[in-house]
């Protein structure tokens, strides 16, 4: 099985969302068809339409045609209209697609993938119908992750405090609500609470970003707690890593806001009204500008923030993303140890270094390159990419990236 193209790249021009949404019309041959994911939707529905799924295990594998209905980010299928409940769900919060070349006889196909659960094989019946899927599916992948909607596991405190933690499948979504259940294709939740008018805060005691933790700590909570905070009652909760707790409270910070009069602006508008416009933050080692050769007097723990302006902040003390966005350009440098300007800037990541997950950027106005470590491969990744977009669009920009 070759695979064509992925995260959704089409060879061919993209139509509109809303030619997907309300249908319009595509030459074939001589004759026309028009086709609209929204005619066959009812009441609640944001589209409805017919595919092929692969089902089965192992070599018994077959394609089942069922009826696919979209309602928000959570893509559920039915065999008929008629079930009254549906077969399964497929959650697009931090889900990703590609198309394939099958080696089997089912043309338009392809593939969502996501992290936390199997992939799932579907083929729309021709290829018009393959573009209006493929193209809604993106657009609504692209919105969850603009509203900081989140998916992913967490461990979840019993709330009377007797059965101790429990891991759960956690999703928050643009109803401002965090519904957890045991496992992510579960049709039902187990339990639902609702964000809006809340809060959220950090507990524990990683909050310098330390990655490991005991056993005993493990045991009882994990380093990467933080507690939601409501009316009438406070939940514990905890994430594997330090920038998962990031990703979550920022998402719950978010959706809380839905309840303080929230004007709906998308996430772009919201950035818009404050100076820093956050992009993305963590911890880091940053080697300083000492003349030792021996390397980790050098290096410092720095809280590391980029934002949409194109600059690079580091400071002694974690900020949150909401007191970032807060703030203007001018109190950003004041408080920050210091900040670098990407303007026609370069990034590079697993250059030839004897650390790990450890980048370069090397700025025009700059002699010295600013080098730094990430706690791990993915995070260094995920600083690299937001640096080299950033970048990429300042005047005069360019950006590289390289692995050695």
């Amino acid at each position: 099985m070759d695979i064509l193209s992925m995260s959704g790249s089409k060879p061919k021009k993209k139509k509109s969302f809303l030619q997907t949404l309300f249908g319009c019309a595509f030459s074939l041959g001589q004759e026309k068809t028009a086709v609209s994911l929204t005619s066959d939707a009812q009441p609640g529905e944001d589209a409805a339409g017919w595919m092929h799924k692969l089902g089965g295990k192992g070599k018994a594998r077959f394609w089942q045609k069922r009826l696919f209905v979209l309602k928000g980010t959570e893509l559920y299928y039915y065999k008929n209209r008629a079930d009254p409940e549906p077969k399964g769900v497929i959650r697009l919060t931090g889900a990703s697609f590609y198309f394939v070349k099958s080696s089997t006889d089912k043309e338009n196909h392809f593939r969502i993938k996501h992290s936390d659960f199997k992939v799932r094989d579907l083929a729309a019946e021709d290829q018009v119908w393959l573009d209006a899927w493929t193209e809604l599916i993106e657009k609504t992948i692209e919105k969850a992750d603009k509203n900081k909607e989140m998916a992913g596991w967490l461990f979840k405190k019993d709330k009377r405090g007797k059965q101790g933690w429990k891991r759960r499948y956690c999703v928050i979504s643009s109803d401002g609500v965090l519904r957890y259940y045991e496992n992510p294709d579960d049709l039902v939740c187990k339990g639902h609470l609702d964000l809006k008018g809340g809060g959220v805060e950090m507990v524990g005691a990683d909050k310098i970003g330390k990655r490991q933790s005991s056993l005993r700590e493990s045991l009882q909570g994990g380093q990467f707690m933080f507690n939601i905070l409501l009316e009438d009652q406070t939940r514990q909760f905890y994430s594997e890593s330090f920038t998962d707790r990031q990703k979550w409270i920022a998402s719950i910070e978010r959706n809380a806001k839905r309840g303080e009069g929230d004007s709906g602006l998308d996430s772009d508008e919201e950035e818009a009204k404050g100076g820093g416009a956050c992009i993305v933050s963590g911890w880091v080692l940053k080697k300083g500008g000492g003349n030792s050769t021996f390397g980790r007097r050098d290096w410092k723990k720095r809280f590391l923030v980029l934002t949409k302006d194109g600059t690079l902040y580091w400071f002694k003390k974690e900020l949150h993303e909401h007191k970032i966005n807060s703030l203007q350009a001018s109190q950003l440098k004041s408080a920050a140890a210091g900040h670098l300007e990407l303007e026609g800037a370069t990034v590079s990541h697993g250059y030839p270094s004897k650390y790990n997950h450890a980048f370069k950027i090397d700025t025009p106005n700059r002699s010295k390159g600013f080098e730094a470590r990430a706690e791990t491969n993915s995070e260094m990744k995920q600083f690299c990419k937001e640096i080299q977009g950033i970048a990429g669009e300042q005047k005069g920009g360019s950006v590289e990236a390289s692995m050695v």
